[in-house]
């Protein structure tokens, strides 16, 4: 499995449309063939927001690549919000 986290910062009075603007992205990704998961965290005491997809394989992750920057880059900039940083990862443990 592997997986992509990506990071933001997201004005605090904007956390609200936040949610509604990434969700609307995670929904979106989740068409991606290969997907197994997305999750999408507010910071709670922050200004960050982070999204983690998990892929099957990373032919699936590399196939996802365009779309998931058009769709991370769309979702930040709604609310006047950056992605800070995208990486990705081959998961070694899930428990």
């Amino acid at each position: 499995m592997f997986a992509r986290l990506s990071m933001y910062q997201i004005p605090p009075e904007r956390k609200g449309e936040a949610q509604a603007s990434f969700e609307g992205a995670v929904g979106q990704i989740r068409e991606a063939e290969g997907l197994e998961k997305a999750v999408f965290m507010l910071g709670s005491d922050s200004d960050r927001a982070v999204t983690i997809t998990f892929w099957e394989s990373h032919a699936a992750m590399s196939a996802s690549r365009v779309m998931a920057s058009r769709l991370r880059s769309d979702a930040a900039s709604s609310v006047d919000g950056e992605v800070l940083s995208v990486e990705e990862f081959e998961v070694i443990s899930d428990e």
